[in-house]
């Protein structure tokens, strides 16, 4: 930002009886000379309250973009919700796209990892960082049927953890003290991050396995709406029971996953664009009227109201939804919106489908990718309206600034020349003054002489 005054005045000090009017020619000089600036720093002032305000607007119309990116598609998951009759059995999680409908899970057996732990050792691991349960650099580790070879870091018990941990065997590892707080005993534990039977052992090629199973794991079983009648294995507890929906199984037990449309997501979505839309709306409605704001007049703001009745005017789609008005969302008669989220309570199942069919996605079709479009016309870093306009701005601005700048330093320089011609002038006033003074001196004391001589002859006759 470029601030501008005039320039500081230079002072005729002279000694002549003309020098305060010699300075006060100077002082209306530089300030003629000056009104240019004065004029150019208001223009520049008013081009800078145009670009605050252009920034104001800009970052409304950025939350509006965000808005649309985050409304509930209507191709994908974002538009449906899964919920579970008991999430004590099983939890669900949508992936991708999937149908409406309900599915009902019985967990025959949610299944369990198999464990071991490492033998007692003659000598207890009383400390973890230091002591390990061998001194081999290179252990062995089997899973199943595959071997790893682990090297740790340090030859102490955390590190043999970690590299157990960091191999990529399907196995987590942890140290943990079944001895008492004065008396540890460190031993390593290992927990297969499969379900099922799976042996697990670790050598170093002195030791055959430092490892005694603990546990015997077993797979997980479960049907899907009662089939198949024995039951599905599986070695993971999460597994996908339809396309694009999956479950976690808990425990044994029957829940039902119901897919349907998420209204809940959708209102507050609706809710959000709402006040958002009418925020910006508020502002753009500053730039008008009698005590307009700094962009009164500037068809930008005429284009960006445009593009907001855009977002809420689209009409499009086959089905029996149509239009944001069918979603809740209307006009007031001061021009914002308002939104009656009883609307989307009121929608058949069939109506909900349309519903979302209506949104679409921002990149394959529907409002949501009108709504993108108009957005992205607007904020586009590179062709977007507001943008051009800011950069339009700045380019003023800096033109404004180096005409200040550039008629300153002429004033500066005629100030500079008039207090020098000014003070010449005082100077030859004041000798001139000063042989005025000297002249009507001698001529004074010529007459005092001529007189007083006169007067000696005048007494002595």
């Amino acid at each position: 930002m470029s601030t501008s005054s005039i320039p500081a005045l230079g002072t005729t000090t002279g000694a002549s009886t003309f020098a305060t009017d010699l300075q006060n020619a100077v002082n209306r000089s530089i300030a003629i000379a000056a009104l240019p600036i004065q004029q150019m720093t208001a223009e520049q002032q008013q081009i800078q309250a145009r670009s605050s305000e252009l920034s104001t607007i800009s970052g409304l119309f950025t939350t509006l973009q965000q808005d649309v990116q985050s409304f509930p598609s209507g191709t994908g998951s974002s538009g449906l919700a899964a919920s579970v009759s008991d999430q004590t059995v099983l939890q669900a999680s949508l992936t991708g796209s999937s149908l409406q409908g309900s599915y009902t899970i019985q967990v025959l057996h949610p299944g369990s990892s198999s464990t071991a732990l490492s033998n007692a050792g003659s000598t207890p691991v009383t400390d973890p960082t230091t002591q390990n349960i061998s001194s081999s650099t290179s252990f062995t580790l089997t899973v199943g049927s595959t071997n790893y070879t682990i090297t740790p870091a340090s030859q102490n018990l955390n590190a043999l953890a970690a590299g157990i941990n960091s191999s990529g065997a399907g196995v987590q590892a942890t140290v943990v003290n079944l001895g008492s707080p004065s008396s540890p005993d460190y031993r390593l534990a290992l927990q297969s991050t499969t379900l099922g039977n799976v042996a697990l052992g670790l050598s170093d090629g002195t030791t055959t396995n430092f490892l005694t199973s603990t546990s015997t794991g077993a797979s997980a079983s479960y049907t899907v709406n009662g089939q198949p009648s024995g039951g599905i294995s599986t070695n993971t507890d999460t597994v996908t029971i339809a396309p694009g929906l999956n479950v976690t199984l808990e425990k044994a037990g029957t829940a039902t996953v119901t897919v349907a449309a998420n209204t809940a997501a959708l209102s507050n979505a609706l809710n959000s664009f709402v006040g958002d839309y009418n925020a910006a709306f508020a502002e753009l409605q500053k730039q008008f009227g009698q005590n307009a704001g700094p962009l009164a007049g500037d068809t930008t703001v005429l284009l960006m109201e445009n593009s907001l009745r855009q977002l809420v005017n689209y009409s499009g789609g086959s089905g029996s939804i149509t239009s944001l008005a069918q979603l809740g969302i209307q006009y007031t008669q001061q021009g914002s919106l308002s939104f009656d989220p009883s609307a989307l309570g009121g929608l058949s199942s069939q109506q909900i489908s349309d519903a979302f069919s209506f949104l679409g996605d921002p990149s394959t079709g529907g409002y949501l990718q009108s709504a993108a479009n108009t957005l992205t016309g607007l904020l586009d870093p590179t062709t977007g309206l507001i943008p051009n306009e800011a950069q339009n701005l700045q380019t003023q601005n800096k033109h404004e600034a180096d005409a200040i700048s550039a008629a300153q330093d002429r004033v500066n320089q005629l100030n500079t020349t008039l207090t020098a011609q000014m003070a010449a002038a005082d100077a030859l006033i004041a000798t001139l003054q000063n042989q005025t003074q000297f002249v009507d001196g001698l001529f004074q004391i010529a007459t005092l002489n001529s007189n007083g001589t006169i007067g000696n002859n005048t007494s002595g006759g």
